[in-house]
């Protein structure tokens, strides 16, 4: 399965939600990690990630870690394809802006997620990238496109009206749902996934809503 988490618009949780796709698959089988940001905060996440936690004065290491690589522009495609060839599953973290990256993403990937917020820029950077999967598809048929309400309010009904928007669209979207919550920022901070947040810090419902999102992808 290979999975690319995209959209032109930054600040959406596609890191976020790119890294816990790769961990959660990784508990199951072999999984390659793409950063294809080059901001490279998911190889930063990973490399977090591999650093010791003391937990009552011993060094605890964790055991679920995707192979994550940073490659940029065409090589996510074709440098992309040739690793990817070695793992069961591929996720890829595509930049937030129109590059060479995303769109070597969308050919590699057999479905790709998109990210979006409630708000009016979100359905317009929405609108660019459709063009973009749209010329994808040309050379890539088999790639899926859905997409996923991220950083969502839900004091607020914004969340509504987008989902008109994207309805008027004709777009497939997930049922599960990301809202805005600090477990996510903390737990990507640390090199974690929310499941692994202990004690005052771990949120149940950010872990069931990330798991909803999980199980609904990869179905």
């Amino acid at each position: 399965m290979r999975i690319a988490v995209v959209n032109t618009k930054g600040g959406v949780g596609k890191t976020t939600l790119a890294v816990h796709l790769a961990t959660m698959l990784e508990a199951q089988q072999a999984t390659l990690l793409i950063d294809g940001d080059p901001q490279a905060s998911a190889a930063s996440w990973a490399a977090w990630r591999r650093e010791p936690e003391i937990v009552l004065g011993r060094p605890i290491t964790r055991s679920v870690n995707p192979t994550t690589v940073c490659l940029a522009g065409r090589a996510v495609f074709s440098e992309g394809a040739e690793v990817a060839r070695q793992f069961a599953h591929t996720v890829i973290d595509a930049g937030g802006r129109d590059s060479a990256s995303l769109r070597a993403a969308l050919l590699l990937a057999e479905r790709a997620i998109v990210p979006v917020g409630a708000s009016t820029l979100d359905a317009a950077a929405l609108t660019d990238l459709l063009e973009i999967a749209d010329l994808a598809r040309e050379l890539n048929p088999q790639l899926r496109l859905r997409v996923l309400l991220s950083r969502i309010d839900p004091r607020t009904r914004d969340a509504g009206e987008m989902l008109t928007y994207l309805a008027e669209q004709r777009l497939e979207v997930l049922d599960a749902r990301i809202c805005e919550r600090v477990a996510y920022r903390r737990a990507v901070g640390d090199g974690l996934t929310v499941d692994e947040l202990t004690g005052g810090r771990r949120d149940a419902v950010a872990v069931d809503e990330m798991r909803a999102a999980f199980s609904e992808i990869t179905r």
